[in-house]
């Protein structure tokens, strides 16, 4: 018990004296924010930070120009990898708080690469591109950049402290209508007009609504509608996310919307198409056996944890499926409160003092939990053993 408290307090020394310039790193990256797959800047200046901490750097990894893996140490096993997001949302910056994300996952390697004999373990820090857009992590993982660790964990800046938060799993696909173009006014007859084909399939959809099973999602916006009112559109498309909280589920709602989109195209004489795009966003599987263990971590820390369920706010990330691959951990730690992501309010949260404060707080909690893992071979091989996802 005392070498514990001992221990607890070494690592929050340590992120103390990192505690300044990870609260610079977080928000240099929120002040020069960057899209999916154009995180070059966030990149290097992740990568410049971890060099100079004895991280070996490796970029462009998993065949994503903006990706990267730092390591430290020599071991094989265990290996711990921190998950470190670094894109921002288009116009509204870093209203996903990844810059807080990043700066915990770093301050989480590096202080545990502070504590453990080099030829102990081994100790990643991966920086995934993309999530927003869902494509970074599975490309990574089609590479086979996750082969080599035993464990993936990270922390999401959030309101609340949370162990994990279920995921609905989600396809994005893209609606279109092919018809016939004709003068609107002089001979509309001729038309076969995509734009009205499209807004009856959005109707029908909206009409089955009633049928849905519970967290099934369908939302989206129209991309196409045409160029001219004088016009009957010969083309139009709308843009979906379809979610569900299996992947079972999902193809039961895809089956679902693609009825009323050929309905509807049926009933205009226009000819519909349904196209994925993208990898499929996987549910997130919770490896019990690692929650248990970060939840002791964060009572060990007396860290309360937010009650609320797990269902709470439920959404989607490309982590889920990571989750599938090895035993994962997605966290949330509080950065305040008062605004929810992805909206201007909660980027400006995420450079908040009480976000400084997050920052600090999630790198002791990932590094606690990584030495736990390191120190206990029993209970990594527990938590692997017991990692059985279904779909």
């Amino acid at each position: 018990m005392q070498e514990r408290y001992l221990l607890e307090d070494r690592l929050i020394k340590i992120i103390k004296t990192l505690r300044q310039s990870l609260i610079e790193l977080s928000h240099d990256i929120s002040s020069h924010p960057e899209v999916a797959l154009e995180e070059y800047r966030t990149r290097d200046v992740m990568c410049e930070f971890l060099s100079a901490h004895g991280f070996n750097i490796k970029k462009g990894v998993g065949g994503i120009k903006t990706s990267f893996a730092a390591t430290y140490g020599s071991a094989g096993h265990p290996s711990i990898s921190y998950i470190a997001e670094m894109d921002a949302l288009p116009d509204i910056g870093h209203a996903c708080g990844h810059n807080v994300n990043g700066a915990m996952s770093i301050g989480a390697g590096i202080a545990l690469s502070k504590i453990i004999d080099p030829q102990e373990a081994r100790i990643a820090v991966i920086g995934t591109p993309a999530e927003e857009t869902g494509y970074g992590k599975p490309a990574m993982i089609r590479h086979g950049v996750f082969k080599a660790y035993d464990v993936a964990m990270m922390s999401h800046a959030s309101t609340k402290r949370l162990v994990y938060r279920y995921m609905l799993a989600l396809k994005k696909i893209r609606i279109r209508f092919k018809g016939r173009s004709a003068h609107a006014a002089s001979y509309p007859e001729e038309g076969r007009d995509a734009l009205s084909a499209l807004v009856l399939a959005i109707n029908n959809i909206n009409s089955i609504r009633y049928l849905f099973r519970p967290y099934m999602r369908a939302n989206g916006i129209i991309t196409n509608g045409g160029a001219a009112p004088n016009i009957i559109p010969d083309f139009a498309e709308a843009y979906y996310f379809v979610r569900a909280i299996n992947l079972r589920e999902l193809d039961e709602l895809a089956g679902m919307v693609k009825k009323a989109v050929h309905g509807a195209a049926v009933a205009t004489e226009t000819r519909a198409e349904i196209v994925e795009e993208g990898y499929t966003q996987y549910p997130f599987y919770v490896n019990e056996s690692l929650m248990s263990m970060y939840s002791d971590v964060l009572s060990a820390l007396k860290l309360k944890q937010t009650d609320v369920s797990p269902y709470h706010g439920i959404g989607s990330s490309d982590i889920g499926e990571l989750s599938y691959i090895l035993p994962t951990l997605h966290a949330y730690t509080p950065v305040g409160t008062g605004a929810h992501i992805h909206t201007r309010d909660f980027r400006q949260l995420a450079v908040s003092a009480s976000a400084d404060e997050g920052i600090a707080e999630g790198a002791t909690s990932l590094a606690l939990a990584g030495y736990t893992l390191v120190k206990k071979p029993g209970l990594l091989k527990q938590i692997k053993q017991s990692h059985k996802p279904g779909i």
